[in-house]
């Protein structure tokens, strides 16, 4: 009998993940979860316990831990078990997620998706640029001995990397966009640079991830973060929407029905040039004026 009653209140408490099903998560978007999560929470609080919330006077950066506290004196059973049970019902949601490159035409990412890391293929690519652009033309004699001696070159290989605020490429990551591939970046060096530069446009993609292509720690995570943001937004009010430097690694290819967009950022920071501002020369691609086929 105590068995069947305690799991019997246990079902009456937990909230139901079919809020979230289907649902596309926007972190910079309140509106694309803050209400889910109001209502995914309705069954978690003590007697009383979002009111006494609501109330409370704190003054906290938005980035402190403190709000995950606050909110764990009013819910049932804990915080901790909030997030582990958040985590789980994210995994029927979609998240949109960015990924920042620099390439000639963003028409590939929507026709073919996003490929993962493959060091044969940054390889050639490395071999044309070397070729082709006569400001890398003191590497030529040597270009496949720099590539045979790349202690880098596995750094990355099956993997591939997209993050949930495009804020965060543009204000602290933006040599992903203003110089392209890391991999290339590392294997050329600073004498690189000016030829990258010349390589393509800066893009950031726009990818619908299905949360449960995520690991769960990453869903965990970000629970964490929905929490303790919500519960910020509760407390003070409206007041603006953080920047989120979180990154998704994912073990497969993004097929191109995932591609829902992309964008070519007018302004970029520089972060090896004390993050000065500078200008994209043209914010377009030939996808983007119709010619994706060129």
């Amino acid at each position: 009998m105590d068995g069947e009653s305690d799991l019997s209140d246990v079902g009456e408490r937990a909230p139901s993940a079919e809020v979230w099903r289907s649902r596309q998560i926007h972190w910079q978007d309140r509106a694309t979860w803050f209400s889910a999560l109001e209502t995914w929470l309705e069954r978690e609080w003590r007697p009383g316990g979002k009111s006494r919330l609501k109330k409370r006077k704190l003054d906290l950066c938005w980035d402190d831990s403190d709000w995950l506290d606050n909110l764990d004196r009013h819910v049932r059973p804990s915080v901790e078990a909030l997030i582990e049970g958040l985590a789980d019902a994210l995994a029927k949601a979609k998240l949109r997620t960015f990924h920042g490159c620099r390439v000639p035409d963003a028409g590939v990412f929507h026709r073919e998706g996003l490929r993962l890391n493959a060091p044969a293929e940054l390889e050639a690519l490395a071999r044309r640029l070397v070729a082709e652009d006569d400001y890398l033309a003191p590497m030529r004699p040597k270009i496949e001995g720099m590539i045979a001696g790349f202690d880098g070159r596995e750094r990355d290989t099956g993997r591939l990397y997209v993050c949930v605020d495009e804020r965060s490429q543009l204000d602290r990551s933006g040599h992903y966009l203003l110089f392209g591939s890391e991999w290339l970046q590392c294997l050329l060096g600073w004498g690189g640079h000016r030829a990258l530069k010349r390589y393509g446009t800066p893009t950031l993609v726009e990818v619908d991830l299905p949360f449960d292509w995520t690991s769960e720690g990453t869903r965990r995570a970000f629970a964490r973060h929905l929490l303790q943001e919500w519960t910020r937004v509760l407390v003070m009010g409206e007041t603006f929407s953080p920047i989120l430097d979180f990154s998704v690694i994912l073990r497969r290819d993004i097929p191109a029905e995932m591609v829902v967009g992309h964008s070519h950022p007018r302004v970029l920071k520089n972060p090896y040039n004390h993050y000065l501002p500078e200008q994209t020369a043209d914010p377009t691609c030939p996808h983007c004026v119709g010619n994706s086929d060129v």
